[in-house]
């Protein structure tokens, strides 16, 4: 029953929106042994964002006792220039808490000059300085200690890490989970239940049932604007009285009770495991008796509990009913019929509800009925009415907008879940987590969310799933809602483009201005550097990870200078490199393994400069000198076991290199290169000509022509198996041809996005954005809107929020497609 516990985490875990993290294991020499409650924080700025505009964070910090826990953290909102770090927040007695704040990056603070009440005390504490900082109403106190700058709530308490540093004392389960921590995630949350009731206690109040819920919880949180996600997992002690000790050695069944209840249910649970004879031996180690008819439940296999009309109703799945119908039979007082179905009114005395009391509590039913293998039972027989009813005339939960949001989001098979929505969920933590927590809820403006939680029963140990998440009709399909849009005092140099945060694998947006200033976006609109250029940046911006440890930089060329910057729009030495003379084509980047030993090929006229992921000039490639001005940024394919290097010539000819510069393919005719890239198209190297016609050329020099009449103006994109072009006011898809209406169009865009492909061409004269399947169709409903350029990102990671940007004039705008 108390498996609702992380509906107060959740809340809890959003609220510390200034804590961060560090990589290194020897930062948990300095966390406080008492602590029961740590964060680690992955990415400070995307989580500062993220937290900032979730609504749900933002209704529920005004209220308690999540007021209170910000409150006390408002120190941290002082600082200024953090990364990573962890935040520990641990019980100093029995009424109040204190949170130890550790962090490679060093103290600095916003505004400091401007803050008008403050105040700085250093004094020493064995060979180390303790700064005592009073700003306004908050007291904390700060220190370097190992190497880490080291902030408390409380002078007492950094003393005792001061004291405690050279024989630390680590959470074994803490090193065990932070060395396995998913730092693609904005914040891991650790949560020691086991030592931590003091601490519930404080953040909640002495009425809490959470305690002995289970031992440890390790969790990721993800945040959109209007859902909260934690994924983790719980491990449980199993010599030591825990609820989830119930589960032990079952396995997760599907969720199927969800089926007959009706839909205006505020609440649904459900309990699953695949033998219930496990169940009943368990019990014992949650602190239950085994009863003697325990046995009459044996083929039970999930139990469903909700409300209907304010009254209970159980409901238990079986894979034989022969055995509790023969029960039934023996305990009924009377039958009456009702639509098509039994009605069983009970003995008031009988006892079959007590072997499932770890559950349900101590309660009891007097009317019962049967749906195929499922027995229902209630208090009142209105209710098995109701419910009998509704699932009569199919209304019931799991078609309702409340359970398929939370379905999405939860895996099919489970040991327990829970889904409701605002009303339920009050009930809920009334009755088995907390009544100050209720009434909390009670207070906020959550009634269009559904809460959501889930355990799955493991080898040892269980996964775990929570969410809070704006409740969504079934999803309009090809609708689009805008996003954000960020302006820039002058018109943009080039097209805005998607490129991924390493911290959090989301996707940003990086553009240039006519006045040369890149700049790097947000997913949620806010630019997070702005650094001057020299020139236009040429072509596109690539992403390569020079070190190999996962984090990505920008690798570009602008008129003169090959650059490479790091994530926060620093120069990578030694790669800025200038180019006398100018003219030079966008960058390549080949990587040849897909292992990150990176060459980068500047072009300048005729010249190649291939450098190494050092900087180097590559010795060994030959081909450095052309024949002609290279027209574009030569390109990599591999087919089969061989690489291809391409280079458009300005005298027509195509140079197909190996790796080291050598002739690969001897391509002996010349070419009128139209503007359009060079694409591998059926295994063979596919562009069209200023004539109109599209050439293909094999790996053996073959060529063969296809006169397609093409305008000068023409567009062309292609992958291994889609072709597209667009000329005039047709579009080629594959075989298939589209007649739009006569206007000035864009090349065809051809992207992946959830594994399928779409190609999308712009009517720039006329204002309109096409959008096509692989096989030409056109999707419907797509909206139209116009003089823009459509690029498409999974933005948020998500598989579900995809992103279409245009930009016009001096404004990108990013909407949402669904």
């Amino acid at each position: 029953m108390r498996h609702t516990l992380l509906y107060a985490l959740i809340i809890f875990s959003c609220i510390t929106c200034t804590t961060k993290v560090n990589t290194e294991n020897s930062i948990l020499d300095i966390v406080p042994n008492n602590a029961t409650l740590v964060f680690k924080v992955n990415d400070f700025e995307s989580l500062k964002d993220e937290l900032s505009s979730n609504e749900i964070i933002q209704n529920l910090i005004t209220l308690e006792p999540f007021k209170k826990i910000a409150n006390q953290l408002q120190p941290l909102d002082y600082l200024a220039n953090q990364k990573k770090g962890l935040l520990a927040i641990s019980p100093l007695d029995s009424t109040n808490i204190a949170y130890t704040y550790i962090s490679n990056d060093s103290l600095s603070f916003n505004n400091w000059e401007g803050l008008a009440n403050k105040s700085i005390e250093t004094h020493s504490y064995k060979n180390l300085n303790i700064t005592q900082y009073q700003i306004n109403e908050s007291l904390f106190f700060s220190s370097s200690v190992e190497n880490y700058w080291v902030t408390c709530s409380s002078e007492k308490l950094l003393q005792q890490l001061i004291d405690e540093i050279d024989s630390p004392k680590i959470n074994s389960s803490l090193k065990r989970f932070y060395a396995i921590s998913n730092t693609k995630k904005v914040m891991n949350i650790w949560f020691d239940i086991k030592q931590g009731e003091l601490l519930i206690n404080q953040i909640l109040t002495p009425d809490q049932s959470i305690s002995n819920f289970t031992s440890w919880m390790s969790l990721d949180l993800t945040l959109n604007e209007t859902e909260i996600l934690l994924n983790g997992v719980t491990e449980i002690n199993m010599e030591t009285n825990r609820f989830l000790n119930l589960f032990k050695n079952t396995k997760p069944v599907q969720n199927k009770t969800a089926t007959l209840i009706p839909s205006e249910a505020h609440y649904y649970k459900s309990f699953g495991f695949d033998d219930f004879k496990k169940f009943s031996k368990n019990k014992p180690s949650a602190n239950y008796t085994t009863t003697i008819l325990d046995s009459l439940l044996n083929t039970v296999e999930e139990i469903g509990l909700t409300e209907v009309g304010n009254e209970k109703i159980l409901l238990l799945r079986t894979y034989g009913t022969a055995t509790l119908l023969d029960y039934i039979n023996d305990e009924k007082v009377s039958t009456e019929e009702y639509n098509g179905n039994e009605i069983w009114e009970l003995n008031s005395n009988i006892e079959i509800f007590k072997p499932l009391e770890p559950i349900i509590g101590a309660a009891s039913f007097t009317y019962s009925s049967i749906i195929e293998n499922t027995f229902l039972f209630s208090k009142t027989k209105s209710a098995l009415e109701s419910l009998l009813s509704k699932y009569k005339t199919g209304d019931t939960f799991n078609k309702t907008s409340l359970y398929k949001t939370a379905e999405n989001k939860l895996t099919s098979a489970t040991s327990i879940l829970t889904i409701s929505d605002l009303k339920g969920t009050i009930d809920i933590l009334d009755e088995t987590v907390s009544k100050s927590l209720s009434n909390s809820f009670d207070k906020s403006n959550l009634n269009d969310y559904v809460f959501g939680s889930q355990f799955i029963a493991d080898d040892g140990f269980y996964h775990s799933n929570f969410l809070i998440k704006k409740i969504t009709e079934e999803d309009e399909q090809n609708t689009i809602t805008p996003a954000f849009n960020v302006q820039f005092n002058t018109d943009l140099a080039i097209l805005p483009q998607f490129v991924t945060n390493h911290n959090n694998r989301k996707k940003e947006i990086i553009v240039q201005d006519q006045e040369n200033n890149l700049y790097l976006i947000s997913n949620s609109g806010k630019i997070l550097w702005k650094k001057q250029l020299s020139s236009t940046v040429q072509g596109k911006v690539q992403q390569v990870d020079l070190y190999k440890n996962g984090k990505l930089q920008f690798a570009f060329t602008t008129n003169n200078e090959f650059l490479i910057l790091d994530r926060n729009g620093n120069e990578v030495k030694p790669f800025t490199m200038k180019f006398s003379g100018g003219n030079l084509n966008p960058l390549a980047v080949f990587d040849y393994e897909s292992k990150k030993n990176y060459r980068f090929v500047v072009t300048q006229n005729e010249k190649t400069f291939m450098y190494n992921s050092k900087g180097d000039i590559v010795k060994g490639f030959k081909y450095d000198n052309a024949e002609a001005n290279i027209l574009d940024a030569p390109q990599h394919f591999r087919i089969g076991k061989k690489d291809y290097l391409v280079f458009k010539l300005a005298n027509g000819q195509l140079k197909i290199t190996d790796r080291v510069g050598k002739t690969r393919v001897t391509v002996k005719d010349k070419f009128s290169f139209s503007d359009n890239s060079i694409k591998l198209y059926q295994n063979k190297f596919t562009f069209t000509s200023l004539d109109g016609d599209l050439i293909q050329v094999d790996t053996k020099g073959g060529i063969s022509s296809t006169k397609l009449n093409l305008a000068k103006d023409h567009g062309m994109d292609a992958t291994t198996r889609t072709l597209a072009v667009m000329n005039d006011n047709i579009l080629q898809i594959r075989d298939k041809k589209i007649q739009l209406e006569l206007g000035v169009y864009s090349k065809p865009s051809i992207f992946y996005l959830n594994d399928k492909i779409y190609v999308s061409v712009t009517d720039i004269q006329n204002q309109k954005i096409y959008l096509f399947d692989s096989q030409a169709e056109s999707i419907p409903n797509f909206p139209i809107f116009g003089n823009s350029v459509i690029d498409m990102a999974d933005i948020n990671n998500n598989k579900k929020a995809e992103l279409v940007f245009k930009d016009q004039e001096n404004t990108i705008q990013v909407y949402k497609l669904r």
